[in-house]
């Protein structure tokens, strides 16, 4: 058994993969400090939300096809999917997040002899502007981690970081975050299976109340994290 796949994943889902997504709230500080998700089950069904009705028909279904346009050596379309992922940022905040983790990813992609420069001409300062899923495609492309794998990563990595903000803004103890982390383990797995199963034309999923989040965290009088 090939173990290494596996032990490269753990290696991008590590919140110790020094990309700065730590810094980010995605709106989810406003919505505890005024938008009423104040207790352990809320911040859950606000998650499991986001997980269900957005993660599942953007960032999924663009990163299997960024993983299949790397396979093929298709640069136009793996760069038409980049710019689809930039462009489904609804908010200033969520795209500059969005460029300033994905180039900091290339960075640390190059300090594992990953260039993509030497194959698809994109560099961490070129006139492309590299998303985080594109990132995360080229590292699951590079070291041969299955679609399936790599997508559901990305999804932990995602919550991970959704319930730490959660930790530091509310009174959630590590029993309460574990908990909430077990919780939602189906509610990855389903929006995967949703989101891979996804047509073009089924793609891109609007969540108002989470965008309205993002864009109010932006002016937020007292905040721990970046806008």
């Amino acid at each position: 058994m090939n173990t290494i796949p596996m032990l490269r994943l753990f290696n991008l889902i590590s919140p110790a993969l020094p990309v700065g997504a730590f810094a980010y709230s995605q709106g989810l500080e406003w919505a505890i400090e005024e938008g009423g998700v104040d207790s352990p089950e809320a911040i859950s069904d606000w998650i499991a939300n986001i997980l269900r009705y957005n993660i599942s028909h953007t960032d999924i279904p663009v990163m299997a096809r960024m993983i299949n346009a790397l396979a093929a050596h298709d640069r136009e379309m793996l760069l038409f999917w980049n710019q689809w992922s930039l462009a489904s940022r609804e908010t200033q905040e969520l795209l500059d997040e969005d460029r300033q983790v994905g180039k900091a990813m290339l960075k640390v992609l190059q300090q594992h002899s990953i260039n993509p420069q030497s194959y698809f001409d994109i560099s961490i300062d070129g006139d492309v502007q590299p998303s985080l899923l594109l990132g995360w495609s080229l590292a699951a492309w590079h070291w041969e981690i299955d679609t399936q794998t790599a997508v559901t990563g990305f999804c932990w990595s995602w919550l991970e970081n959704q319930i730490t903000v959660a930790g530091k803004t509310l009174p959630l103890g590590q029993s309460q975050a574990q908990k909430i982390l077990g919780e939602l383990m189906p509610v990855i797995e389903r929006s995967v299976d949703v989101g891979l199963s996804l047509t073009d034309e089924q793609m891109g999923h609007s969540l108002p109340g989470w965008t309205m989040a993002c864009a109010l965290h932006e002016t937020q009088y007292s905040r721990l994290f970046r806008s």
